[in-house]
């Protein structure tokens, strides 16, 4: 309960921060705001992602209107840090910075595949895929191999894993190329 309230006022306190930036210009200064609400973001979806690839997160995740809304909000805190991102590096990419066109193409790769509207799409299908498994977990029980409870859970644990997995290698590029960009 304490992860998920200071989850909870961590995502706040950043959406907050950022409604204030939301209308000026990309300075410098801007831009390492921006750059550390991301790695504070990234590192507590790294804490998160963590419990949500096992089917005890799927459960947690379908049956918790609080945790699914931390999650949720976590997810839009990072998407619109990364369309404040987006604009910056539009911007820096008119000056000729050759490094902004992979960014770029990485924030919309980012928005296309991984948006939070295609992060509820997908773990509702796992959500009514864990709910179904459940509805027939004594039937499922008394089965054994590919038709088993353990094997069925395992299927759904694996999916899930393979999208938590995807999702946290994007949000980690976008770090690391964040991260070069204030190198340079």
């Amino acid at each position: 309960m304490k992860k998920l309230v200071f989850l909870l006022s961590t995502c706040a306190f950043i959406l907050n921060l950022s409604k204030a930036q939301e209308h000026t210009k990309a300075s410098e200064a801007d831009t390492l705001t921006v750059v550390e609400h991301l790695d504070e973001l990234t590192l507590l979806w790294d804490v998160e992602s963590l419990e949500l690839k096992t089917y005890q997160g799927l459960r947690k995740f379908c049956r918790s209107s609080a945790y699914r809304h931390s999650i949720t909000e976590m997810l839009e805190s990072m998407h619109h840090y990364d369309s404040l991102l987006y604009d910056m590096a539009i911007e820096a990419s008119k000056q000729k910075h050759a490094h902004m066109k992979h960014l770029i193409h990485e924030l919309e790769s980012f928005e296309k595949h991984y948006g939070v509207k295609q992060f509820i799409s997908h773990l509702k299908e796992e959500c009514v895929a864990q709910s179904e498994l459940e509805k027939h977990k004594k039937d499922y029980k008394k089965d054994n191999g590919d038709e088993s409870y353990d094997s069925k859970v395992y299927v759904v644990e694996l999916e899930l894993k393979k999208y938590v997995k995807h999702l946290t290698h994007r949000i980690d590029r976008l770090d690391r190329h964040v991260h070069h960009l204030i190198k340079e």
